[in-house]
């Protein structure tokens, strides 16, 4: 932080600080909600908190950092069209931290789905057992395989969206991290036009070319930050999409065993 006296460090400290504790916040909250859906059908928190306190306080510190950035070491921006522009990053992280946040939760989730389904290692509270009892609950109120089929089907579709509809809600949201990058892109040829308009015989070209670079920069910055983020986003949506597909199988399959119904 060279430059800064010692008023601008404290001030600049505490303001991390308090993005941070206000990031961390938000996402506790969303991952209390989050927990409060799964409660009913018996699904323990176990450290939902900590992970939505851990993303939610790294994603606030990088705001703070931006904030910090521009504020204090970032040339000043050229009216509001870059400011624009620039709060665009601030969209991206935000977007971002939410995506990562679902991500890693379902992941959690699935992978206890997964551990339970192999029978590796203790056999832990998870939407397994909530299977096993509703499809003995069917095998012992229906008299045929069709009627027993058409209920199953309708049980597994039920607790399948219980992770499923998440993901998928994800899937389709995440497509606006790109058009978050879109946004800096438009501001940036804005204010390449801006400096376009100001060409004429009394200008310094090469001045106005350098003015000029201040949008390009953002507007590949931002596309390229906005990609980065989306690209490995979608893969981990894609990779726990498939995984569930898997898990829907494998339930399914589980009425053609015989007593399968019985496990606990």
């Amino acid at each position: 932080m060279g430059g800064l006296n010692w008023v601008e460090m404290l001030i600049s400290v505490l303001f991390a600080a308090v993005c941070a504790m206000a990031g961390a916040l938000i996402l506790m909250q969303r991952m209390v909600a989050i927990c409060g859906e799964e409660r009913q059908y018996d699904l323990p928190a176990g450290n939902a908190s900590l992970i939505g306190a851990t993303i939610g306080g790294l994603s606030g510190l990088g705001v703070a950092i931006l904030f910090i950035y521009y504020y204090f070491f970032a040339p000043d921006a050229k009216g509001w069209i870059e400011w624009v522009g620039r709060s665009s990053y601030l969209l991206i992280l935000a977007a971002s931290a939410a995506h990562l946040l679902t991500l890693v939760h379902s992941w959690t989730r699935i992978d206890a789905e997964q551990q339970n389904l192999k029978g590796a290692g203790p056999q832990r509270l998870t939407l397994l057992v909530q299977r096993r009892a509703a499809l003995e609950e069917n095998q012992h109120q229906t008299h045929s395989y069709t009627d027993l089929k058409t209920r199953d089907d309708e049980t597994v579709a039920d607790l399948i969206s219980v992770f499923g509809d998440r993901l998928l809600v994800g899937q389709r949201a995440l497509s606006r991290v790109p058009f978050y990058g879109y946004l800096g892109t438009v501001c940036g040829i804005l204010l390449m036009a801006q400096e376009l308009a100001r060409l004429d015989e009394a200008t310094e070209t090469f001045k106005v070319l350098r003015d000029m670079s201040t949008g390009l920069i953002l507007a590949f910055k931002t596309t390229l930050i906005a990609l980065l983020a989306y690209l490995p986003l979608r893969k981990g949506y894609d990779l726990l999409v498939t995984q569930m597909s898997a898990i829907e199988k494998a339930w399914l399959s589980m009425r053609d065993q015989p007593g399968s119904g019985s496990q606990t």
